[in-house]
């Protein structure tokens, strides 16, 4: 475990926790100028968060439900903008419908709620889910600057410093960032999970100091807040979940190493509780106010859909007799198929042996619900036993190809490593298409970031200690959704953040480690002046 940070004074705490609210300012401010909500795209946002927000704030349906009308116009656009739909929904000109009593898209029930939730309090605007998103970044920021007054802050301005580089990469600016990948929308939510992730292990892996007893309660409910955080970003972005496993063998590890210290493990039970306490606090919301997304299976994304879709990316699919295995034609003509991911699917679902009794709408409304879940599973599995060559090379070759060209990409566009773009379209930091205002943002990140490193090595010469090599531990674990399902720009969002906080972890360290031998060298090359001067 990490022993207790020594006690350091209050001047130099209050340094540290203001250029950490300075590097969040920053971010913030960045966020706001790039105006992602006033871009073209949100596609996925508009397949679901949005109706079914708008339709509860505008049309009266329960939390998580649709107005049909409304939803069928966000799914059929007809070319118009989705800042548009939303402006006319808004004012309720789209005549009421029948209501759905959740979204189709089959990406669960958290950033409905989510959408909702920032609408309800920003106003019916795209702009209202950034800067939700930024309200629980900044309660995060605030939580972890409160409990954590050493060098264990060095995290804040690191998170801070590599989401507000992403602002200016493609992984933000590009055309399809925006449509799939917009900040604030749900395949960017896992970035919001590493604070509040990091805040967990430092609580679980610190032995206990001897603190009065308001601390401690102030620390069990800072522990307590970002706990509902890791699991509200859970419930909107379910791959997230890698986080959560990891912590668990923290904490198992932790029990296992303090297990003849009764002291310890009281205080391992007690932060057990608080991260408890934050799960119940969901799963009784859930319970109670989304009844329908749990009764359907709803409640979290698809993730044996995604599974079973992915296999569309080896070259051979579908393998062998496949097609007539799985022969839908009837339904969707082109079959399994290599192009359409999710319709491969469906394609499984349309010949599902259950649904030969059920009618066409009993079929439809069924897709993305639990039994639906349970056809993908036995597709699959059906899969992996009938053609292991095909899967071996799809998981080991192709799947781990796709993963180093996200992370090539990123490489390429941020410090400019690669020799050439890995894909049509990639552009380095200088050509951005971003306002110069942002360019003068991520600067001063930078520096900012420097100063804290500066001002940190003042008072401890240790800045990379072992703690953080949970970074590199987490980045591992976030690739394992990629296997699960596949890696793109769009759905490898945190797998990056957490690439970049390794790099500049790894050029710290290696700068510390040369200072350090170098310190070292000049002792010794004093001793021989003074030796050759006698």
């Amino acid at each position: 475990m990490i022993e207790s940070a020594r006690v350091w004074r209050p001047a130099v705490k209050i340094a540290l926790a203001t250029m950490a609210f300075a590097s969040l300012l920053l971010y913030a401010t960045g966020l706001l100028v790039l105006r992602q909500d006033r871009a073209p795209g949100w596609r996925l946002e508009a397949e679901g968060p949005l109706p079914v927000a708008v339709s509860y704030l505008v049309y009266g349906t329960p939390l998580g439900a649709a107005d049909d009308n409304v939803e069928q116009r966000f799914l059929r656009p007809d070319g118009a903008s989705v800042q548009a739909l939303l402006a006319a929904a808004a004012s309720g000109s789209i005549p009421r419908g029948a209501v759905d009593m959740y979204s189709p898209d089959g990406a669960g029930a958290g950033n409905n709620v989510f959408a909702t939730a920032a609408m309800a309090l920003f106003g019916i605007a795209l702009s209202s889910l950034v800067k939700l998103y930024l309200v629980l970044v900044g309660i995060s920021v605030v939580a972890f600057v409160l409990r954590f007054q050493d060098n264990r802050l060095i995290v804040v301005p690191l998170y801070l410093l590599v989401v507000t580089l992403v602002l200016i990469t493609p992984f933000a600016t590009a055309a399809a960032a925006v449509d799939y990948m917009p900040i604030g929308g749900q395949h960017y939510f896992g970035v919001a999970a590493i604070l509040p992730a990091l805040h967990i292990f430092f609580e679980l892996t610190e032995r206990t100091p001897a603190a009065g007893r308001l601390r401690r309660i102030a620390n069990w409910l800072l522990l307590f807040v970002q706990a509902a955080l890791l699991f509200a970003v859970i419930l909107v972005r379910s791959s997230a979940g890698y986080l959560l496993i990891v912590l668990l063998a923290v904490w198992l590890w932790t029990i296992w190493s303090d297990r003849k210290q009764r002291g310890e493990l009281a205080a391992l039970a007690a932060k057990a509780v608080a991260v408890g306490a934050a799960f119940a606090l969901w799963a009784v919301f859930v319970a109670v106010e989304l009844p329908a997304y749990v009764k359907s299976g709803r409640t979290l994304g698809t993730v044996w859909h995604r599974t079973f879709g992915s296999l569309s990316l080896s070259p051979e699919w579908p393998f062998g007799n496949l097609r007539q295995v799985y022969d839908c034609t009837a339904y969707i003509p082109e079959g399994l198929n290599r192009q359409e991911m999710d319709r491969n699917g469906h394609c499984v679902w349309w010949v599902y042996p259950p649904n030969k009794t059920r009618s066409i709408d009993e079929v439809g409304a069924g897709v993305y619900g639990a039994e639906y879940e349970e056809a993908m599973q036995q597709a699959f599995f059906y899969v992996a036993v009938h053609y292991p060559r095909q899967m071996f090379k799809l998981y080991v070759y192709e799947k781990s190809r796709r993963i180093l060209i996200v992370l090539g990409e990123a490489l390429h566009s941020s410090f400019g490593l690669s020799s050439t773009p890995v894909t049509k379209g990639l552009f380095g930091l200088p050509r951005a298409p971003v306002t110069k205002t942002l360019f003068a943002i991520v600067a001063a990140q930078g520096l900012l970031f420097i100063a804290f490193i500066v001002a940190l090595a003042a008072v401890d010469r240790s800045i990379v200690d072992r703690s953080l090599l949970i970074f590199p531990i987490f980045f591992v674990a976030s690739l394992a959704p990629l296997y699960v399902a596949f890696a793109n720009y769009w759905t490898t969002a945190d797998t990056v953040a957490l690439f970049y906080c390794c790099l500049l972890l790894a050029v710290l360290l290696v700068t510390e480690l040369a200072l350090a031998t170098m310190s070292a060298r000049a002792p010794l090359s004093s001793a021989r002046l003074d030796g050759s001067s006698g």
